[in-house]
């Protein structure tokens, strides 16, 4: 559909954008703490106040106690996503206009894979602490062996690794039933811990959701599973899976979607679409993020 662009097109195009992205899928928010107001290089998203223990059968009449914390300021920058595509003259109204035009739904398959991405990078990637500079720190979690069902023998996702990774939690004093968990895994890792559902107890099995359909694990002991590629490998020939508490991972926008269209007057004044948004992910605290190793 040829024809002259106008500013009602243009503000189409945005609206169709924005109600794309907004229905296609997010891996992670559900299982991210949103973060709101965030501006600037920089900011500030949480003070993590360290553990403290309290005095038992302290003299009578003795001083009271001023009992010193650490505190951890924890930082995020933001990452810019940004995407577009110059519209040939013959397609420009209707591409604007049209929901399902590739330049409406690229553009928003583009922009939230990115987003995707930066919330992934946040569960194992570094983060930023310190006071007055703050500076990056390497993920210094708890991992699941991938030789953990027999020693010397790599070995695929099952739920003795699962349980291996609540247990570790616990033993650094997270009570699991105050925490949101999600488990994220590869879909090759999935399929693996379906079919080691299917082999064991029936009470496992009581406790897992499965889609028998399409044989993955949807849940389990409660825990949403979330299937991605994303994590990434832990070497050629190992995965990395993580179970992870919403509180120790967190993420927001440093500004609001910009979402454009204009005449290109380098590109023969054709109509050029474009997307950018500033988004920031980060994890607060590494003992809330356990690393489960699992045979490709």
């Amino acid at each position: 559909m040829a024809g002259p662009v106008t500013d009602a097109h243009r503000i189409i195009y945005r609206d169709q954008t924005i109600l794309a992205i907004q229905e296609h899928m997010r891996q992670f928010d559900d299982s991210f703490s949103y973060l709101d107001g965030m501006s600037g290089k920089q900011v500030t998203i949480t003070d993590i106040i360290g553990t403290t223990d309290a005095r038992i059968n302290a003299p009578e009449g003795g001083d009271t106690p001023d009992i010193e914390n650490t505190h951890e300021p924890v930082w995020v920058k933001p990452t810019r996503i940004d995407w577009g595509k110059l519209i040939k003259k013959e397609d420009q109204i209707k591409a604007l206009t049209d929901f399902k035009s590739e330049y409406v739904q690229s553009g928003a398959n583009a922009y939230i894979r990115a987003h995707n991405a930066i919330l992934a990078a946040a569960i194992f990637g570094p983060r930023l602490i310190g006071n007055e500079v703050p500076s990056s720190s390497a993920w210094a979690g708890r991992t699941v062996p991938v030789d953990l069902v027999a020693s010397g023998t790599p070995a695929g996702m099952s739920v003795k690794k699962i349980l291996n990774a609540m247990q570790l939690m616990e033993t650094d004093d997270l009570t699991l039933e105050e925490e949101s968990l999600t488990l994220a895994m590869t879909a090759v890792e999935n399929e693996q811990l379906w079919n080691d559902l299917t082999h064991i107890s029936r009470d496992y099995r009581s406790k897992a959701q499965l889609d028998d359909m399409s044989q993955r694990v949807r849940t389990i002991f409660d825990i949403p599973v979330t299937i991605t590629k994303r994590l990434g490998s832990y070497d050629g020939s190992t995965y990395q899976a993580a179970l992870y508490c919403k509180s120790a991972m967190h993420w927001g926008p440093f500004m609001p979607m910009d979402i454009k269209s204009a005449q290109n007057p380098s590109k023969q004044f054709r109509e050029h679409v474009y997307i950018e948004g500033w988004e920031a992910a980060t994890r607060s605290e590494d003992y809330k993020v356990v690393k489960i190793l699992n045979k490709k």
